[in-house]
């Protein structure tokens, strides 16, 4: 069951949301910058984001098809044609390669994971308590530094929330806000040291507000439009950073915060 949801979530239901990101794009609701800094086929990537509103968990994941849906298709094809024996073998490999992929998210468990509809997703989710003990919390940084350190991804929103929610802000140079992060994700990337991909997404609170009881069915509203820039990837050695992991945790933080920040900069 867990392999057929998995097959359904990659071929079927991403393709499907794919597809319509791709429309929105077309119609110039959704605008991607700087897309040539997103890595398609590297592995052990580490995406962080702002999250302005209920969008980002949905498009975001989405930013690498059809590549991540079909890598067997789009895959360098210089790199499958070998008369050999060998590339059947590798031909295989590369089959399942979509899981390595499509990055891992990370939902509130209580909020989203138990749902009965993300129940198909369970295979690309590990879940989150919000409010739960330290032990549980370290769980689920450990579960995610193995999907990295077996090359491959995961989606990160480390302000732990949505950013108007946020009790405590940080203001960029051009005056954009983002909430104070969690140090999970600085803790993950120090860890791993996975090639961090800061990604900032503008609009999407105007294209689905926040807050009024009609936010839902003010989704539609296409006079809004949605940017999202990818910035300058870089990577956390945690040789770089003091011996004492709290200090290392507390000023990889900014480091990834001022990333970000910087990424909200480009769009102006």
């Amino acid at each position: 069951m867990a392999k057929f949801s998995l097959w359904m979530a990659i071929h079927v239901i991403g393709p499907i949301l794919g597809v319509l990101v791709c429309l929105l794009e077309a119609f110039g609701i959704i605008r991607f910058r700087n897309f040539y800094r997103y890595p398609i086929w590297e592995e052990k990537i580490l995406f962080i984001s702002n999250h302005p509103s209920f969008v980002e968990p949905v498009i975001l994941p989405l930013m690498g098809f059809p590549w991540m849906n079909f890598p067997w298709i789009f895959y360098p094809w210089r790199k499958r044609i070998r008369f050999s024996l060998k590339w059947l073998t590798e031909f295989r490999e590369e089959f399942f390669l979509a899981k390595k992929l499509v990055p891992i998210s990370v939902p509130s468990k209580t909020d989203y994971y138990d749902k009965i509809y993300m129940e198909i997703f369970h295979e690309l989710s590990i879940p989150v308590k919000r409010d739960g003990k330290p032990s549980e919390k370290m769980a689920t940084v450990r579960a995610l530094a193995k999907v990295l350190n077996e090359g491959g991804r995961v989606i990160l929103f480390p302000e732990g929330g949505r950013t108007f929610k946020a009790a405590e802000k940080i203001t960029s140079l051009k005056g954009k806000e983002i909430g104070v992060l969690k140090e999970g994700a600085a803790l993950l990337a120090l860890l791993t040291s996975a090639r961090v991909v800061p990604v900032w997404v503008e609009g999407s609170d105007k294209f689905l507000p926040n807050k009024g009881r009609l936010r839902f069915l003010r989704f539609w509203n296409l006079r809004h439009r949605i940017t999202i820039n990818i910035g300058y990837p870089f990577v956390l050695n945690r040789s770089d950073f003091p011996r004492s992991l709290k200090n290392a945790r507390r000023k990889a933080s900014q480091i990834i915060t001022q990333a970000l920040l910087e990424t909200g900069d480009e769009i102006g």
